[in-house]
């Protein structure tokens, strides 16, 4: 469905504002009337568009991902597997989404009213693992281990810029491959 060029345009306006305003006031202490006139619309057209500023960020952080790396579901992984091109592939991914928007990023990290919305995308990011592992207590440690590990280094990329994105990578992608290797994995 083709989509009206004013209503792009809109939700353009509204977002670049909503991470603008987002660097310079937190989450916790942005208004729907302050992103309105910062975008230029009016208040309405976020309501209609968005509903809150909890969907605006839902939203950017949804299409960040979606333009990297399409929806994260087990084929997406299954495709991986334990390939050290396509896996240094998914990271490069990664840290481009990060580098995006790492101010905004950083913000999210460190303001607990929008801490909420990481924790969802990890979730997500964790069932999508776990589908492709033999369902067992050990390998559901093993896979929260890695991803816990993974989000602590990116994190620790965007809050504190802890080396260049290349050496993440290159880190990110020998204990992924270390660790995978000890995973049991469903057919």
């Amino acid at each position: 469905m083709k989509q009206d060029l004013r209503v792009i345009k809109s939700r353009a306006a509204i977002e670049n504002a909503f991470i603008n305003l987002v660097e310079i006031k937190g989450f916790q202490n942005l208004s729907i009337t302050e992103i309105a006139e910062k975008a230029m619309v009016n208040r309405n057209t976020i309501y209609l568009n968005y509903g809150a500023k909890e969907d605006i960020l839902e939203s950017i952080i949804r299409s960040s991902v979606e333009k990297y790396f399409g929806t994260l579901g087990p084929e997406y992984f299954r495709s991986i597997g334990l390939n050290r091109r396509k896996l240094e592939g998914f990271y490069k991914n990664l840290f481009s989404v990060v580098d995006e928007n790492i101010e905004l990023y950083r913000i999210l990290l460190t303001d607990q009213s929008s801490s909420g919305y990481l924790q969802t995308e990890l979730a997500k990011l964790r069932r999508a693992v776990e589908a492709l592992i033999k369902p067992s207590d050990k390998n559901k440690i093993k896979v929260s281990f890695l991803v816990n590990g993974v989000l602590g280094i990116v994190g620790s990329y965007i809050k504190f810029a802890t080396g260049t994105a290349e050496e993440n990578i290159r880190i990110l992608t020998d204990l992924t491959l270390s660790n995978l290797r000890h995973i049991s994995y469903s057919r």
